[in-house]
């Protein structure tokens, strides 16, 4: 009696654990194990769409790095996949009949290439047209008066839109603001900046999908529309400064009335985030000269005490410049901190010029 009840325990637990098994293999269906793996079609791949994988939309044009649906027939035999004549590694893990997950390299060319994705497998080659966009970079410049960036990178041929992002929708706090575009070139875009920017990031739209540039904008802001931190005064008999309208950027800069020599100056006050000069490369501003001769300036830093950087300005327009921290420092140490900028005038006349857009990029 007691090895019948044995065996009948035995074979409920072989039941059970073929009843597991199933009820496991069932729920665990999804699209990579549908009857369509390995089926053995003995037809050339042919591609019907791409998707971006992150909100499964379709997209024409792919960004570096980004992952993608690929999505056809006769798929699952797959050897190899290519952008633009560059060849991805793929998993056959993610692949179907009708799905390959595939990630765009970072190295793939986006200019002058066949703008094409090809997928090939034992009995053909299956195309479609799918060009590729990045962002390697952009720099800041002033376009018939107007503050303005050239975003670099490709393909930027049909680009729709771009803006400037701030926060995020998790956070609740996501800003964006679409920029005027002044020009488009296959690896160069120009665009105006928004009114109101101070750092954000740059984004590039295209048939669907969406590449980011880094951090735009100042790392330490010192004055745009407002003070951060920084008492402005200044040296000279005669002179002083105030808030003006007449702006680069936003909508409030600062108006310099000098005499001959005299400066704009900066001192950090208590609310100041500790300037150390090690942790940047470049401060930048914009500079407004009101004349009808190029004026000159000397821009110093720690009550002079640095390097002599003398900048000729062209009058009745806005100036961006740059001062590198490496050609402040050439004969001597970088200090600590600074504490102290001044933006002076060295032509020896009497001038008005305007200061907008000042601070620090890493």
């Amino acid at each position: 009696m007691k090895n019948y009840i044995n065996n009948q325990i035995v074979i409920f637990r072989k039941f059970c654990y073929i009843l597991f098994i199933t009820v496991v293999s069932i729920s665990c269906e999804n699209e990579f194990n549908n009857d369509d793996i390995g089926s053995g079609v003995m037809e050339a791949p042919i591609i019907t769409g791409v998707n971006l994988a992150r909100t499964d939309t379709p997209a024409g044009t792919g960004v570096l790095g980004d992952l993608y649906y690929i999505r056809g027939r006769n798929l699952s035999s797959v050897t190899k996949i290519t952008y633009n004549d560059y060849e991805a590694g793929f998993n056959p893990v993610l692949v179907t009949n009708n799905l390959i997950i595939s990630r765009i390299p970072l190295e793939a060319p986006v200019l002058n290439s066949s703008n094409k994705l090809i997928v090939e497998n034992p009995f053909g080659t299956g195309e479609f047209d799918f060009s590729l966009l990045t962002i390697t970079g952009f720099e800041a410049t002033v376009v018939d008066n107007r503050n303005a960036v050239i975003v670099e990178g490709g393909n930027f041929t049909d680009v729709s839109r771009v803006y400037f992002g701030t926060g995020s929708e998790e956070m609740g706090n996501l800003v964006e603001l679409d920029a005027t575009i002044l020009d488009i070139q296959e690896d160069a875009l120009t665009v105006e900046v928004p009114q109101g920017i101070i750092q954000a990031f740059i984004f590039v739209e295209s048939n669907g999908s969406i590449a980011r540039s880094e951090s735009f904008g100042f790392n330490y802001p010192i004055f745009t529309d407002m003070s951060f931190g920084w008492d402005i005064g200044g040296f000279g008999p005669g002179d002083g400064q105030e808030l003006s309208s007449e702006i680069a950027l936003g909508s409030t800069s600062i108006k310099r009335t000098t005499d001959p020599f005299g400066a704009l100056t900066f001192f950090p006050n208590a609310d100041a985030e500790i300037l150390i000069p090690s942790n940047f490369s470049v401060f930048t501003f914009q500079i407004y000269p009101v004349g009808d001769q190029t004026t000159r300036i000397k821009f110093a830093v720690n009550d002079f005490s640095a390097d002599e950087v003398l900048i000729d300005v062209i009058p009745d327009q806005w100036n961006r410049i740059e001062v590198r921290l490496s050609d402040l420092y050439v004969s001597q140490p970088i200090p600590q901190t600074i504490d102290r900028i001044d933006i002076q005038e060295f032509s020896g006349g009497s001038s008005v010029f305007y200061i907008d857009e000042f601070g620090l990029l890493e």
